[in-house]
């Protein structure tokens, strides 16, 4: 293997700053080959920190939620430190889940990562959005409901009485969890009522798009490209799960990264500053989620108004706290 040299300092950085791998620690990286480039780099650097690192390649999934397959869940369970660049999200799978609940294996997953966002998303200070994470996740915890509205129309109240996750890039403890780049705060939301306005949903939503929500179920959506798009795969979902819980409201967060850019990469996308995001989908990663789905998708709004219990904490888009 022989890993771009730009590579090299953000997987560094990954790897030491974020989650601390420590010498003589197992390291999987579990990819897929549309993303080599960026597992060769792990796999590289962590030779460098004296970690014993492996790669294992599976076929890229569809959907994000999609289990891996039964080998790599495995293997995600043997390993101390697990970092998966892939096509398609393993955050919310019982893979994961199971693999982080046994209490040592500390996971990074880094879905639909790309080498420009690979670069960008793990040079920022992470000490910095560790502070703005604290700050917004003391607002979300003793909150109870939210307001959302946006220059494209949403106006959507949302049933937050959930404990609230600070997501900052810090993965160094035993059976720790989160995705990178990181920068975001978040919820399981109970229920929603009222209009969301998507702004961008990676290539699934690329306009403006109108999106109705009533006890916290996806009732209406608008019929664009974008809407049909959208509400295809949620057809298409659904009869996988033989279940709707993949119209239910899953998370709102509130992105805290002040050097992510909105770029069609949902993993970036989410962690911008000055945006927030709501999912629909499984939950049940979240303190007080229990909507199972093979689902979890991020849709993503530009200068969102937020309020928590009545006090504006964003407006527009900037961090009022």
């Amino acid at each position: 293997m022989n890993p771009k040299q730009e590579l090299l300092q953000p997987a560094y950085n990954a790897l030491a700053q974020c989650m601390g791998v420590k010498q003589g620690e197992k390291v999987l990286i579990v990819s897929n080959h549309e993303k080599l480039s960026m597992a060769d780099a792990l796999f590289q650097q962590a030779k460098e920190l004296g970690a014993d690192p492996s790669i294992l390649l599976y076929p890229a999934g569809k959907v994000n939620g999609e289990e891996p397959p039964a080998m790599i869940a495995e293997a995600m369970k043997l390993a101390d430190v697990v970092l998966a660049p892939t096509v398609v999200s393993i955050s919310h799978t019982d893979a994961r889940r199971t693999a982080s609940a046994n209490g040592h294996t500390r996971i990074a997953t880094l879905p639909g990562i790309t080498e420009e966002v690979f670069i960008r998303g793990l040079g920022s200070d992470y000490n910095q959005i560790a502070e703005t994470c604290e700050r917004v996740r003391k607002e979300l915890e003793p909150g109870k409901v939210a307001r959302v509205t946006t220059p494209s129309g949403t106006d959507l109240e949302i049933d937050i009485d959930n404990e609230a996750v600070a997501s900052d890039g810090n993965i160094s403890k035993p059976g720790a969890f989160s995705n990178l780049p990181d920068g975001e705060s978040e919820v399981a939301p109970r229920s929603a009522d009222g209009i969301m306005v998507v702004d961008r949903c990676g290539d699934i939503i690329t306009e403006p798009t109108k999106i109705v929500f009533k006890d916290g179920y996806i009732i209406e959506i608008e019929q664009n490209e974008s809407g049909l798009r959208f509400q295809n795969l949620l057809e298409d979902t659904a009869k996988q799960d033989g279940n709707n819980n993949c119209y239910f409201i899953a998370e709102f967060a509130i992105g805290t990264n002040p050097t992510a850019k909105v770029t069609g990469v949902i993993l970036e996308d989410e962690k911008v500053l000055g945006t927030c995001h709501i999912a629909v989908g499984d939950n049940t990663s979240y303190p007080g989620g229990n909507n199972p789905s093979m689902l979890h998708l991020d849709v993503i709004l530009f200068k969102p108004t937020i309020s928590i219990d009545g006090k504006t904490i964003q407006k527009d888009g900037e961090l009022l706290i």
